[in-house]
């Protein structure tokens, strides 16, 4: 973000503020202190008080990619405990974001109306407003399909320290690329460094921030049905897809099954190579949304196979790619990603 963009945020954020706040608080002409010094030496972006002789003090971030929510919940910690209450304040608060500033506790405000806000004898929460930012855009996503190699590779290994050379030669990427989405990454307050090698400053914020921008719908993906149902299916599409010699791997609820037999299910999801409309042919599928229990999906990047192994007598695709997907499929699909996040990738769930 430009210099210039960052200074029309932060008065967007002066001018609409005491609004706001008092519309959610019930307050009224609240007035704010501009930059006051909370602690020796340390400054928050705005301070206020309400009539219930409640000190608050802001933080206004630019975006809500969750490394930089994450930097201000460490911020703003510093300020709790100053007899103040700590708010957290953004153009539009993402998905991900929300997630890191409410497991961290912290209160949040975005300029666009929503709001999540707890404090003695007070609740608020706003949901659903629209981004009133969309316009302003932002730079090439580090999780383009081809880019989100990167992400699947340190996910993979999240406590190997990683050489730029080791990534080339592991994502199939090359150098240019690789060093750019790095720096990307990096940006976004989501690796640290030693030396030259990076790593994830924390697993389960790179795949909060990777499931804000991923969009399954983005894949091929082709309804069809089949005779029987959950695993039957799943099994049968297996068998008759390594007899063809087709490369595929299972992900959503078909893999939450075989991980650890999570939930019933009726709709299958398989990854594979080339049209996965020849695919379907192969398999004596009928192409059909109505009534559809399989979905074949043509990946929009090869790098969805990274890091697949059998569980179950099924291929399965990696974990955090089958995390990625049950976020955007039916049935118990969401339950299944609560279940997975928290038992098996890094603890805080989805949602």
């Amino acid at each position: 973000m430009s210099q210039n963009s960052q200074i029309s945020l932060e008065r967007d954020a002066a001018r609409q503020l005491p609004r706001l706040l008092s519309e959610l608080l019930d307050e009224e002409d609240l007035k704010l202190d501009r930059e006051p010094e909370v602690a020796p030496g340390r400054r928050a972006d705005f301070a206020f008080g309400d009539s219930r002789g409640r000190r608050w003090v802001v933080e206004f971030k630019a975006d809500s990619r969750p490394g930089r929510v994450l930097d201000s919940v460490v911020q703003l910690r510093a300020y709790a405990g100053r007899d103040a209450i700590p708010l957290l304040v953004v153009p539009y608060m993402s998905d991900a974001g929300a997630r890191v500033a409410e497991d961290a506790g912290v209160n949040w405000l975005d300029l666009s109306g929503n709001a999540s806000i707890r404090a003695e004898n007070l609740l608020v929460l706003v949901q659903g407003r629209p981004s009133a930012y969309r316009s302003r855009g932002r730079p090439s996503s580090p999780f383009a399909p081809k880019s989100a190699r990167l992400a699947r590779v340190l996910l993979l290994d999240p406590s190997r320290w990683w050489r730029q050379r080791d990534l080339v030669e592991e994502t199939g990427l090359d150098n240019g690329t690789v060093s750019r989405v790095v720096r990307r990454l990096d940006d976004e307050l989501l690796l640290e460094n030693q030396g030259r090698e990076v790593r994830p400053r924390d697993p389960g914020l790179l795949l909060d921030a990777w499931a804000d921008d991923y969009q399954f719908d983005h894949h091929d993906v082709v309804a069809a049905h089949m005779s029987g149902n959950g695993i039957e299916v799943a099994r049968a599409v297996a068998e008759r897809l390594s007899a063809a010699d087709v490369h595929h791997a299972f992900t959503g609820l078909s893999a939450a099954w075989a991980l650890d037999h999570f939930a019933r299910f009726r709709m299958n999801t398989v990854y594979v190579e080339g049209d996965p409309r020849d695919a379907a042919d192969l398999l004596g599928g009928r192409i059909s949304e109505r009534g559809a229990n399989l979905q074949i999906v043509g990946p929009d990047d090869a790098g969805v196979f990274a890091g697949e192994r059998e569980r179950d007598d099924l291929n399965c695709v990696s974990l955090p790619q089958v995390y990625l997907d049950l976020l955007h499929l039916p049935e118990r699909a969401d339950e299944a990603a609560r279940h997975l996040r928290v038992e098996h990738l890094w603890g805080r769930a989805a949602g």
